[in-house]
């Protein structure tokens, strides 16, 4: 029969035994640890880049429309800038391109919507990009209207649209290892309210969609 101290002995040097297993086993794991950690956090900042531009995009669409009587080149410039100065936490001036297009039902002589206008077009920020749907100002663009593919939308006969387009070029949080850099992008419309005229009006800031600022 073993002795107490021999006992002890032996539960001591186990103890040291199984504290260097754990030691291991976490320096093991820590890698694997660390890279989910970083790997979630560029995940929720990709989330959050998503929510972002969607805000931008309904909130853009939402002011424009809201612009009552008449509309300017103008009244036009400063929405966007208060959106370049809310979105400036993604820096969408320098890394995104907003496009306003405002379109118009085309009615025949019974008063029926069989076609759809581009009234004029705006834009703002630095990136390279033309809006896939329409870019010739006064001319049709289809009944279906402007928007994806599967999922277009037009003007109704008795009021106009403001469609806006926000696309950005993703700044990784930590790595673009993860997700790279891809272009963003997210699309608002929303009817035109308490405005009689659309067309716009030459006063004020232009902002051309063949112009690439911040």
């Amino acid at each position: 029969m073993a002795s107490p101290t021999r006992s002890h002995r032996g539960l001591r040097a186990l103890g040291r035994h199984m504290a260097g297993v754990a030691a291991v086993e976490f320096a093991l794991s820590l890698p694997i640890l660390v890279g989910l950690t970083m790997y979630g956090a560029e995940a929720a900042n990709m989330a959050y880049t998503s929510q972002k531009l969607g805000d931008i995009a309904t909130l853009s669409a939402d002011s424009i429309s809201r612009i009552r009587l008449s509309i300017s080149n103008g009244d036009v410039t400063d929405a966007l800038g208060g959106m370049k100065i809310l979105s400036d936490s993604i820096d969408l001036r320098n890394r995104g391109r907003v496009i306003v297009s405002s379109i118009a039902p085309v009615l025949d002589a019974s008063g029926n919507v069989v076609n759809q206008k581009l009234r004029w077009q705006r834009c703002t920020g630095t990136l390279v990009k033309s809006s896939p749907f329409a870019t010739t100002e006064n001319a049709n663009i289809g009944a279906a209207g402007m928007g994806p593919g599967d999922r277009p939308i037009a003007a109704s006969k008795d009021s106009e649209m403001i469609f806006v387009e926000v696309y950005y070029t993703y700044r990784p949080l930590i790595s673009a290892a993860f997700f790279g850099t891809p272009v963003m992008s997210a699309y608002s419309a929303m009817a035109v309210r308490e405005r009689s005229s659309n067309d716009i009006l030459s006063n004020g800031t232009n902002s051309p969609c063949t112009t690439y600022a911040a």
